[in-house]
């Protein structure tokens, strides 16, 4: 039984205080209908993500990648002046603010172990009107003119289709699960189904798992000599990830050594790190913190454990805002 108790503790702790944190975007401020611009692209944050930004300079500069996030409640404008409008009005729940994203956007996180539960997305205002009424530069999706007009297709029942996909990375690697959200979907058999989004809608990307960015690919199916035709652009909001406070056997692991000697141990246990230690908590298989230690950023800590009994402990050790998790055993 004692076994038993021990191998489900063991489960416990591997997901003992996840915490789950959410970037909506609200805790920036900005005036009335605008958004974010940087003419050096640099990189925003919040929460937990880091949304990579690109602008091009020259005589004609202009957002020509990534994230920005707006204000903007602008569901009527149509065209290629309004980028950061969206047909829903406002962002998830009528908040002020979300994001708008383009074709190859990316999401890194800053946390390792992060799985990414989900966002919200929708469509923005001049990709949507594109698609329901079409302009200078895509159709309109479900017309066939010119692609199959009283031939196999009905006009006005083209299989259009305007999809994300979601691709995780971990370690520079792509994992093997992707997500895939549609935008807006002319492919079924009964027309009546056909649907453009216009309002928000969740999107679960947690089958992807630990990862330390996402990469968003769009597709279309109004395609011409120079690509898409369709304007590439979507929006989300309320992107969540969980990051797990503790991973059982499983290490947090960043760049800087840290050794932790000897383990097993006996009565006193060492950290030697190149990086200056800031503190080091002391948990229990049930998750319990049991000491914590303050140095005054030593890069050597030495701990006395020999009142403790023995058994499975956990080091915490939060060094330059980032934590690494040990376990260690106590004979």
């Amino acid at each position: 039984m004692k076994k038993i108790t021990t191998i489900l503790a063991l489960a416990f702790i591997s997901k003992l205080n996840a915490q789950m944190l959410v970037a909506d975007f609200e805790s920036f401020t900005l005036t009335t209908n605008s958004f974010y611009k940087d003419t050096s692209s640099v990189p925003f944050q919040t929460s937990n993500a880091i949304f990579p930004y690109e602008w091009t300079k020259g005589q004609y500069p202009y957002w020509s990648g990534g994230t920005a996030y707006t204000n903007v409640a602008d569901s009527v404008t149509g065209d290629f002046t309004n980028l950061y409008g969206v047909k829903a009005l406002k962002g998830f729940f009528n908040s002020n603010n979300y994001a708008v994203m383009q074709d190859r956007a990316a999401i890194r996180v800053k946390s390792p172990h992060t799985i990414v539960e989900g966002f919200y997305f929708t469509n923005t205002t001049y990709a949507f009107t594109s698609m329901k009424e079409g302009d200078l530069f895509a159709r309109k999706f479900g017309d066939t003119t010119g692609t199959g007009s009283g031939a196999t297709i009905a006009q006005g029942a083209y299989p259009d289709f305007f999809k994300v996909t979601v691709k995780g990375y971990k370690n520079g690697a792509q994992k093997t699960d992707t997500i895939q959200f549609m935008l807006a979907d002319f492919t079924f058999t009964n027309s009546v189904q056909d649907y453009i989004v216009k309002d928000w809608r969740w999107m679960n990307v947690s089958k992807i798992g630990e990862v330390d960015s996402l990469k968003f690919i769009m597709y279309s199916s109004d395609v011409g000599n120079f690509g898409i035709n369709t304007p590439l652009y979507f929006a989300i909001d309320n992107f969540t990830s969980k990051i797990p406070s503790y991973v059982g056997l499983n290490d947090f692991k960043f760049s800087g050594d840290f050794v932790v000697f000897p383990n097993p141990f006996k009565n006193e246990i060492t950290i030697n790190s190149h990086q200056t230690i800031a503190k080091v908590k002391l948990i229990d298989i049930q998750g319990k913190c049991l000491l914590v230690d303050s140095p005054n950023n030593e890069t050597s800590v030495k701990l006395n454990l020999e009142h403790f009994d023995s058994g499975i402990y956990f080091l915490e050790i939060i060094a330059n805002e980032q934590k690494i998790i040990k376990k260690i055993i106590k004979h």
